[in-house]
């Protein structure tokens, strides 16, 4: 067998969650404010993937230190309709022929490992966002994990809130925050709600809030705006997008306050 292990120093995951990483589920309340969060598909994949191909992915985590993924795969792959079966050289892979891609929203989760052939395709020249604080208000845990890999390599600070009520509760004990970015679907106080309580807050009137949403449905997004959204950004979110949309609205705040940029 072959592994190929992907570490972060992210928030890590909870051994109770460790399973639910893994799940794809749907749920027939598509409400925003529904009692349970998310519908996950990218590890979940990964994993049939891995089983395809005769592998298989674990995970080990610890919380608040980072997490560890390994992707098990045999010498030699399994034939399909395709062709014939694939014999995998046991040498070690060139650094410039491997990317770590995390995708963000609820189409997609988790940090995956790609073979990448030839040069990579140009980006988006990336947004530098060092020293910024986020916070990320979403009951999803593999949302969270997906967004927290993909920023902290950027150099800002994230924070993180399960609920409305403990988005709220973080925002008064760390005035640091430079903006938020709210799921819109969440239990009891969902994105709308929490936005509107976080708009009566002292300073809380200029905050960037930027919605990122899976499930745009006609209407949501003009709602979402009348209860105080500075933007919304559908999923599988860009991240150079995303990079950019925040650092637009940051420096439109700072330049409106007396906050140093």
């Amino acid at each position: 067998m072959l592994a190929f292990t992907v570490r972060d120093s992210g928030i890590g995951i909870a051994a109770d969650k460790l399973d639910m990483i893994f799940e794809a589920f749907q749920q027939a309340d598509g409400t925003t404010s529904r009692k349970y969060g998310g519908t996950g598909l990218g590890l979940s994949i990964s994993k049939s993937l891995a089983s395809m191909l005769g592998g298989s992915i674990s995970v080990t985590s610890e919380v608040g230190t980072g997490s560890e993924f390994t992707l098990y795969l045999p010498d030699e792959l399994p034939a399909n309709s395709a062709g014939p079966a694939i014999r995998v050289p046991h040498r070690p892979l060139d650094p410039p022929g491997l990317s770590e891609q995390v995708n963000g929203g609820r189409g997609g989760h988790g940090p995956i490992l790609r073979a990448q052939a030839g040069p990579p395709r140009p980006t988006r020249p990336v947004v530098d966002l060092s020293g910024v604080t986020v916070l990320i208000v979403d009951d999803d845990v593999r949302n969270v994990f997906a967004l927290t890999s993909a920023l902290e390599l950027h150099g800002l600070t994230v924070l993180y809130a399960e609920n409305g009520s403990d988005g709220i509760r973080l925002l008064t004990e760390h005035p640091e925050v430079d903006i938020v970015l709210m799921d819109a679907m969440m239990p009891d106080l969902d994105g709308n709600a929490t936005t509107k309580l976080i708009r009566a807050l002292p300073g809380g009137a200029e905050l960037p809030v930027v919605f990122l949403t899976a499930k745009a449905m006609p209407g949501d997004r003009e709602s979402s705006l009348a209860a105080g959204a500075t933007d919304y950004v559908t999923k599988p979110v860009d991240k150079e997008q995303l990079l950019s949309v925040m650092a637009t609205w940051i420096s439109r705040a700072r330049s409106t306050s007396n906050r140093p940029s």
